[in-house]
C-alpha cells in the first residue's frame, strides 16, 4: 500500500497533461475522496495507467457515467478515479448479425440513437437500466443493471457476448467473440458481468442487438391484494404470451403487461392476456404512455436506499405482503418486481429496523436481498450476506487477477 499520495506528473507522461487532473467534491465516493481523475483515450493508456498504479500501490476505481458508484459497498481506498468516457467510439455496427462492439464509455442514449439510424434496420440494445441513457455500456456490464425489460431479453449478463479489458498489471485481453453464438473457452466476459470495477477495468464491449418490434400493446390490472395480482402472473406464466415485462408496482397495487409484436401478434396476445384477470383491461397509446412513465426509474425516484430483491415465483405473494405491512408502518417504501421472475428492487428509508425486518422477510422466502443504493448515513447497514463457497471462490478469483487489490478494493468484500 502506498504511504504518499499519487501525483499527477508519472500520468501524465502516459495519458497527456490534458487527460489528468486534480480530484474535486463531485468525484468524491460517498465520503471518499480520490487524489486524481484520469481520462484515458485508449486501451494502451489505461494499461499503463494501472500498471503505474500497481508498481506505486495506488487503489483505482473505474468509474463511467458516475451513475451507480454508491453500488455494493464503498472502498477502502481510493487514490486515483480511471474515468473511461474517453472510451466511447462505436468500433463496429453490423445490423445483419445483430451486433455491434463499442467502447466501454459510450452511453447507452448514443448507443440506441447510432445503431438506430442504420438505413433498413431498427434495432437497439433492449437495457433498459434505472439510470437510463447516461450509462456508460462498461458501467452496465460492471453493475448488471437493468429494468423491466429483463423480463424478455435478460440482463447484459445474456446481451454480452465479447469483452475487452485490462487487469491491473496492465495485462491487456479479449474474451468472448463477435458473434451471437460463441461457445470456445470460458466465459470469462461473464464473470466480469457485476464485479463493480473490482476484476479489471472493461474498455471495450460486443453486445447483441435486436429489431424494435413494430407495435406494442399494454395490459393493466389495477387494484386488488397480492394473491390476486399473483394470480394473474401465474395466469400470464400458462398463455400463449410473450411479454416483454410483466412489472409490479407496489404499493400502487398494479400490475402492467407490455407485448411488443406485428400489429396481429400484439393485439392477440393482449387479448389474451385481458381475459385472464376480471380487471385486465388493454389501455390506449396516451394511458399506456402514462403508465410507462409512472413505472420508469422505479423505485430509484425519491430518497433512500435502494436494494435488489430476489424470490422464488411461488413467494411474490408473500413478499408482497411483507411490503404492504412495512407501508402500513407509514415509511416510505416502494417496489417494482419482474412479475414473471420474481425479481426486482425495493426502495426504503435508511432505516436498520426498516431494513432487516425486510431481511428477514425475503430470506424467510427463500430470496435474497443486496443494497444496489447506499446512502452515506447508512455505510453499517447489511443485506443477505453471500454464499461463503461463491464468497470464497470470488475471493481467490479476485487474488488472482489483482493480487495487490489495486481495482476497488473491498467494493464487494472479496480478499484486497
Amino acid at each position: 500500500m502506498s504511504t504518499r499520495p499519487p501525483e499527477a506528473g508519472p500520468l501524465a507522461e502516459l495519458v497527456g497533461p490534458g487527460a489528468v487532473r486534480a480530484a474535486g467534491a463531485a468525484d468524491a465516493i460517498g465520503d471518499l475522496r480520490p487524489s486524481l481523475v484520469v481520462r484515458p483515450g485508449t486501451a494502451l493508456e489505461v494499461a499503463a495507467v494501472l500498471r503505474a498504479a500497481t508498481e506505486r500501490g495506488w487503489a483505482v476505481v473505474p468509474r463511467g457515467g458516475g451513475t451507480t458508484l454508491l453500488w455494493g459497498g464503498r472502498p477502502h481506498r481510493c487514490d486515483v478515479v480511471l474515468d473511461t468516457t474517453g472510451l466511447d467510439a462505436l468500433v463496429e455496427h453490423a445490423p445483419a448479425d445483430l451486433v455491434c462492439v463499442a467502447g466501454a464509455g459510450m452511453r447507452l442514449g448514443a448507443l440506441q440513437a447510432t445503431v438506430g439510424a442504420a438505413p433498413g434496420f431498427h434495432q437497439r440494445l433492449m437495457l433498459d437500466p434505472p439510470q437510463g441513457e447516461d450509462a456508460t455500456l462498461g458501467g452496465l456490464v460492471a453493475t448488471r443493471a437493468s429494468g423491466p425489460l429483463r423480463q424478455r431479453y435478460g440482463t447484459m449478463r445474456d446481451l454480452l457476448i465479447g469483452a475487452q479489458f485490462v487487469l491491473a498489471d496492465g495485462t491487456v485481453a479479449r474474451t468472448g467473440g463477435k458473434v451471437a453464438k460463441n461457445v470456445a473457452g470460458y466465459d470469462l466476459d461473464k464473470l466480469l458481468v457485476g464485479s463493480l470495477g473490482t476484476l479489471a477495468v472493461i474498455v471495450e464491449v460486443a453486445l447483441r442487438l435486436h429489431p424494435v418490434p413494430p407495435v406494442s400493446r399494454t395490459v393493466v390490472v389495477e387494484g386488488g391484494e397480492p394473491r390476486e395480482l399473483v394470480g394473474f402472473l401465474a395466469a400470464v406464466r400458462r398463455a400463449p404470451v410473450v411479454p416483454s415485462l410483466l412489472e409490479v408496482l407496489w404499493p400502487d397495487r398494479v400490475a402492467i403487461l407490455r407485448v411488443d409484436s406485428s400489429t396481429a401478434g400484439a393485439e392477440r396476445q393482449a387479448e389474451i392476456a385481458a381475459g385472464l384477470h376480471p380487471a385486465a383491461r388493454v389501455v390506449d397509446g396516451a394511458e399506456a404512455a402514462g403508465w410507462a412513465d409512472r413505472g420508469r426509474g422505479r423505485p430509484w425516484r425519491g430518497e433512500g436506499l435502494v436494494a435488489g430483491v430476489g424470490v422464488p415465483l411461488a413467494a411474490i405473494a408473500p413478499l408482497l405482503e411483507a411490503v404492504e405491512r412495512e407501508h402500513q408502518r407509514g415509511g416510505p417504501v416502494d417496489l417494482a418486481l419482474r412479475g414473471g421472475l420474481g425479481v426486482g428492487e425495493i426502495r426504503l428509508a435508511p432505516d436498520p429496523a426498516a431494513l432487516e425486518r425486510v431481511r428477514l422477510a425475503v430470506e424467510g422466502l427463500g430470496g435474497h436481498l443486496d443494497l444496489r443504493r447506499r446512502p452515506a448515513a447508512a455505510s453499517d447497514l447489511r443485506t443477505t450476506p453471500p454464499d461463503p463457497v461463491a464468497r470464497e471462490l470470488m475471493g481467490a478469483v479476485k487474488g488472482a487477477l489483482d493480487l495487490g487489490g489495486t481495482l476497488s478494493p473491498g467494493r464487494l468484500g472479496w480478499a484486497g
